[in-house]
């Protein structure tokens, strides 16, 4: 029972944290266009257009990953192992595309950690509004893989 309560608290966790990346990447992309971007610094379009795309489908994930927890969270009896599982799937699907998008538009430097910088870098200079929404979420992204990788073992 203890660690019913554990794995619950956790998804609570992950619910907020998911919420507030959905409210920010929305809002962002909710106010942007190709054109804004290419207003705010000369650059590479095709590039923009990655990083752009890299965006969606980070906030896509997010939002399905979301929906689900809900879900888990209103279902009674709470399913614990059902609850691991979907904590691993976050984990995969949302903070590690966070970290490592698949069009490899931006990386992790894991050297971060032992030069206190951001762990983020692109492969060419972004717009700096989407660089700013990007590094604004590596705080929280961060804390959640922490907390993610000491408490979710795949239950397969």
């Amino acid at each position: 029972m203890m660690e019913n309560t554990r794995v619950k608290s956790e998804l609570k966790r992950v619910v907020v944290f998911l919420e507030n990346v959905v409210e920010k990447i929305t809002n962002y992309l909710n106010d942007i266009t190709i054109t804004s971007l290419e207003n705010e610094i000369a650059g590479d379009k095709d590039y923009f257009l990655k990083l752009l795309k890299s965006v969606r489908k980070l906030v896509v994930f997010c939002e399905e990953a979301l929906d689900a927890c809900t879900t888990i969270l209103r279902n009674q009896p709470f399913k614990e192992d059902v609850a691991n599982q979907l904590l691993f799937k976050v984990y995969q699907q949302c903070i590690e595309r966070y970290f490592h998008p698949k069009n490899d538009v931006w990386y992790e430097d894991s050297r971060s950690a032992y030069s206190s910088t951001k762990a983020i870098v692109f492969r060419k200079t972004p717009p700096p509004s989407l660089a700013d929404l990007i590094t604004t979420l590596e705080d929280d992204f961060q804390v959640v893989r922490e907390e993610l990788d000491k408490g979710v073992q795949p239950q397969f």
